[in-house]
């Protein structure tokens, strides 16, 4: 597992124990945090859980909000692991998921999954392929590659991924990303470079987006009976540090 994990990965080392990790398809760094003093226990226990509502919010909500918070908090830019499902898998306590998302941050050249939106069933952070059998109650992960276009192509359809593909049989799939990646399909825009209409298109995130972080904001931080009555746009322009240009 630890082998698949780090199939995109190359290590930019500057003393002899800090590791900075290359995301090579992202052309993007993921910076080891012991560099600035900062453990990953740190950085879990300051995450948001009370402006973002753990119980109703979508992860790939969640996930934008915290990676967007490391950066003004730490300064520090983080990666995503997506996880996709099976029919085999999928089943969080009574919830069936087809897809499962957490901010990754690099401590001593190591990935970390910071997942704080389930602190009765994730207390610390967890190493990538920790994380990946406790959501999917599996180690039959397999990695999804740039060129398998087939697999990639299930990332629009939102629907569980099947067990048998002309690459074997898995129970689940991940993708490691950088982190303006919004969704699943904003990642399959990216590696296929066309939308879910088959229309050619130039998709690339270099940086976190201010109107998809906005909407990912209102929705995870109001209900639909508060959002209709706490004005959730002005309060997301706080949290966020925008002003009403931005």
């Amino acid at each position: 597992m630890k082998a698949l994990l780090f199939g995109l990965l190359t290590f930019a080392s500057t003393t002899s124990f800090a590791q900075d990790i290359y995301l090579n398809e992202y052309n993007y760094t993921v910076p080891d945090i012991a560099r600035r003093g900062l453990t990953k226990e740190r950085i879990f226990t300051g995450m948001e859980r009370e402006f973002i509502k753990l119980g109703s919010s979508i992860c790939s909500n969640r996930a934008l909000l915290w990676a967007n918070d490391f950066k003004r908090q730490y300064g520090i830019n983080s990666a995503k692991l997506f996880l996709f499902y099976s029919e085999k898998t999928g089943e969080a306590g009574d919830k069936v998921w087809w897809y499962h998302v957490t901010p990754l941050v690099n401590e001593n050249g190591q990935l970390w999954a910071l997942d704080a939106g389930f602190p009765r069933f994730v207390r610390t952070p967890l190493l990538p392929q920790e994380w990946l059998h406790k959501f999917a109650g599996s180690r039959a992960c397999k990695e999804i590659k740039q060129g398998e276009d087939d697999l990639i192509a299930l990332m629009f359809t939102q629907r569980r991924f099947p067990s048998r593909t002309r690459y074997g049989t898995h129970d689940c799939y991940y993708r490691i990303t950088s982190d303006p990646y919004w969704t699943p399909g904003t990642v399959a825009q990216n590696l296929l470079q066309r939308n879910s209409r088959g229309e050619s298109i130039n998709f690339y995130r270099d940086a976190i987006q201010t109107g998809e972080l906005m909407q990912a904001c209102v929705e995870a931080s109001t209900t639909p009976v508060g959002g209709f009555l706490s004005r959730p746009r002005k309060k997301c322009r706080e949290y966020l540090g925008l002003t009403e240009e931005d």
